[in-house]
């Protein structure tokens, strides 16, 4: 046998060696492959330097890494005296070398795909071409002329792929998500107030204010209407003084302790005073300002009767200068400080008889808003403008205090800035973040974990809200920043097909955000209705799905799932039971990135595999509740795409095994890998029922009371609306490059009035409500995830 196996080995060598055209189609791959990496390096060169400095920042890298590389690698062979001795093709070696290492090393989300994909195919065309067509070719065999034929029709032909895929824009979702709010019946009573989103009755004017000495930009330059002082921001901000700082400061013309007070303004036509809203924008390019993409929202603001000032940080984001230190470092403290100091040149103003905006300002009805970092730089304004010292150096002293009702959050990260190492805590404001499910840059809904810290003390009257926008991205929300969530070429690679149309995403933030505004600056409280339920304002929005979280500062928890590790109790003391439950445990809630940083009860059944009786959740009130007094029930729920019956399918493998261990009602504060690898096999088994994929049906499932004399009633979950399954989009035309999962756990808030839907003719006692039960009857399996049960 072994020789047999031999002998097939040297047929097979000798057969390469028959084909194989050698040196020369070596020598072929090696040139095709340098000038490859050349010829895009000064594409590269030209569009970062020429054509649109600034914009692809993420070119930059490219350009750069080479030629420092090169100019290292060759200084190195110079001085130690090798580079004569080298082979000549060694020249031809290093462009692609420094080619397919500046990729591996720079290509974010690309991976080494895209790099590998260039070598193999350009490396394929020029070895055939460079055999096909040397002096010598006289000398190649038919085989080597087959095979050097067959290696430039697969190159070139992959080549020609590839240039074609990556210019692609993508593909639609197949198939569209089932809207979960809009199968069911249920539609609340519709805001009888103006769409937010259209413009108000107010003239709009504008101008701006700045330093006087920007160097890129007249209006903040010599145009600007009425100049500012700079502030010293050298303690909130790291690394300036590093060579990128250095650089940084040439660019600018001023460091970290002079920076500019700069911002565009409009405002309504008017004696006032009117509310104050200041946004800022977040870490773009910052050859590429940002601070004019949010005009359409200044134009609308202004038209409904609110100041709005669109805060110019752009000195503090991302730039090329950056490659030559660490650049700035968790700088949203400088960012959230900046918007501050803002508001004190604001007060300032409002109270100078000879200024234009003397007494115009209401400065007990103030926002600040921001936009991916500055959405979190936001929320740090809010955290900061309590305190008397900055949390991470004492010698920075803060005098703030400005009556900030509200905060907006467009897309936020968290967590980029953590003061004295913990997460930034927002109390008595209200709060209001918004995320698109197609976010190519902050792929998970960051802005969650700050919502959740959002707290509430009982005399107050607040209220915040989640908005997640199936079809929306990152950078949409900004006319400046568009449809690509990364720099070019890696911005080549999102799904741009999978978008909502910029006019649609920009109408949506218009809405929720004119809306959220004008009922907590102005007491247009009917608008909160917007924030409970999509549905009361869905004539203003573009037709997707919305899933809506809310709560109010009078809301009463009945469960949170915080309390303790025992499944069977509450925090008030009361206690929960379940039945026929193939999946009950309580669990931080995972996310795409880290967790929610808040637990909840995850519930499953499979009446389908489970030969028993309906599968029911109890909560047991040790003392009944009153839903005369509080008539609306609410809690917050999220499909949880894991296997329905897990200890049955880790029964039959460990039956396998020989190892008959059953584990049930397990509860971890992670998330069990074993749900995971559930989850997947249940997507793959759903895929494989039909060549063509079909939307998986929202679930349902009943609630039942029971009074303290033992009547009962109950109602549908879909009375109010079906659970929308988790939204799966692909941010990415390759799935395969896609490194984070493609859904997650986003809870919509259901509210139900209790005294609406049980009927007063019956005998059910709605003043003593004994226990109350979800009750899985309908959908014949699923798992869910149960957070926050409140009545209000």
């Amino acid at each position: 046998m072994k020789r047999f196996f031999n002998k097939v080995w040297t047929w097979i060598k000798r057969f390469v060696q028959k084909i194989t055209p050698g040196p020369v189609a070596q020598k072929g791959a090696f040139k095709a492959i340098a000038t490859t990496a050349i010829v895009f390096w000064i594409i590269a060169s030209l569009v970062v330097f020429v054509i649109e400095p600034g914009t692809y920042f993420g070119l930059i890298p490219v350009v750069l890494g080479p030629i420092i590389g090169f100019l290292v690698s060759a200084g190195t062979v110079l001085a130690i005296g090798l580079i004569k001795k080298l082979p000549k093709k060694f020249f031809w070696y290093v462009p692609g070398a420094f080619f397919l290492s500046t990729f591996i090393f720079n290509a974010g989300q690309l991976g080494t795909q895209f790099p590998l994909f260039m070598v193999v195919f350009s490396g394929l065309s020029g070895a055939g071409l460079y055999t096909l067509l040397k002096r010598n070719r006289a000398l190649n065999t038919l085989a080597h002329k087959i095979t050097a034929g067959l290696g430039l029709l697969i190159g070139l032909a992959g080549l020609v792929w590839g240039i074609t895929w990556l210019a692609d824009t993508g593909f639609e979702p197949d198939p569209e998500h089932i809207n979960a709010a809009l199968k069911s019946e249920y539609r609340p009573e519709k805001i009888d107030l103006p769409n937010p989103g259209e413009p108000g009755p107010y003239k709009v004017m504008s101008l701006s204010y700045g330093s006087g000495k920007d160097k890129h930009r007249p209006e903040f330059g010599e145009e600007v209407d009425i100049v500012t002082d700079s502030v010293d921001g050298s303690r909130l901000i790291d690394n300036w003084k590093k060579l990128s700082g250095k650089i940084r400061t040439w660019y600018w013309g001023h460091d970290d302790k002079a920076l500019p007070l700069n911002g565009r303004v409009w405002y309504p036509e008017g004696d006032g005073p009117f509310p104050l809203a200041l946004i800022v924008h977040g870490n773009h390019s910052m050859y590429d300002y940002s601070d004019g993409g949010y005009e359409y929202l200044g134009e609308l603001l202004a038209s409904h009767g609110i100041i709005m000032v669109s805060v110019d940080e752009n000195f503090i984001n991302s730039g090329w200068s950056d490659l030559f230190g660490d650049g700035l470092s968790e700088e949203n403290d400088a960012r959230g400080w900046l918007l501050l100091e803002h508001l004190r040149v604001w007060r300032q103003w409002n109270e100078e008889n000879d200024n234009a905006f003397f007494s115009k300002v209401d400065m007990d009805n103030i926002a600040v808003m921001g936009h991916s970092r500055g959405g979190e730089a936001a929320a740090v304004a809010g955290f900061f403008n309590k305190l008397k010292y900055y949390p991470d150096n004492a010698k920075q002293e803060f005098d703030f205090g400005f009556n900030i009702k509200s905060v907006v959050a467009i897309a936020p990260v968290d967590g980029q800035y953590d003061p004295g190492e913990s997460e930034t805590p927002l109390e008595d404001l209200n709060y209001l973040v918004i995320h698109g499910a197609n976010d190519g840059d902050v792929q998970s809904f960051a802005g969650l974990r700050q919502y959740e810290r959002v707290k509430f003390s009982d005399s107050t009257d607040f209220f915040k809200s989640a908005v997640y926008v199936y079809g929306a991205n990152h950078g949409q929300f900004n006319t400046s920043w568009g449809n690509r969530d990364a720099g070019m070429p890696y911005g080549s690679l999102l799904n741009v097909d999978a978008l909502m149309p910029m006019e649609e995403q920009l109408q949506v933030g218009k809405t929720y955000i004119s809306a959220f505004l004008q009922a907590t600056l102005q007491s247009k409280t009917d608008y909160r209705h917007l924030f409970e339920d999509y549905r009361s304002g869905i004539d203003w929005l573009p037709e997707t799905i919305y899933l809506n979280q809310f709560e109010a500062s009078n809301w009463q928890y009945l469960a949170d799932f915080e309390e303790d590790l025992d499944l069977t109790t509450t925090s008030h003391g009361d206690s929960i039971s379940g039945e026929n439950l193939t999946v009950w445990r309580e669990q931080l809630v995972s996310m795409k990135w880290g967790n929610k940083g808040t637990r909840a009860a995850y519930l499953g059944w499979d009446s389908l595999a489970y030969e028993a009786d309906t599968a029911r959740y109890t909560f047991h009130f040790k003392e009944p509740l009153n839903a005369e007094s509080l008539s609306t029930l609410s809690f917050e729920l999220s499909e949880s795409k894991e296997g329905t019956y897990p200890d049955k399918e880790r029964d039959e493998e460990a039956q396998k095994n020989n190892n008959g261990e059953n584990n049930s009602n397990v509860e971890n504060e992670d998330v069990d890998s074993a749900n995971e690898e559930e989850e997947e096999k249940s997507e793959e088994e759903e895929e494989e029922d039909d060549d063509k994929p079909k939307a998986k049906e929202p679930l349902d499932f009943r609630i039942e009371l029971t009074d303290e004399s033992g009547h009962k009633t109950s109602f549908l979950l879909s009375d109010y609306s079906y659970l929308q399954r988790q939204i799966t989009v692909d941010v990415l035309k390759n799935p395969e490059l896609q490194d984070t999962k493609t859904s997650e756990a986003i809870y919509n808030t259901f509210m139900f009035n209790l005294r609406n839907l049980i009927d007063s003719n019956t005998d059910f006692d709605l003043k003593a409500i004994r226990s109350l039960s979800f009750v899985f009857d309908q959908s014949p399996k699923g798992v869910i995830i149960l957070d926050k049960l409140s009545m209000h």
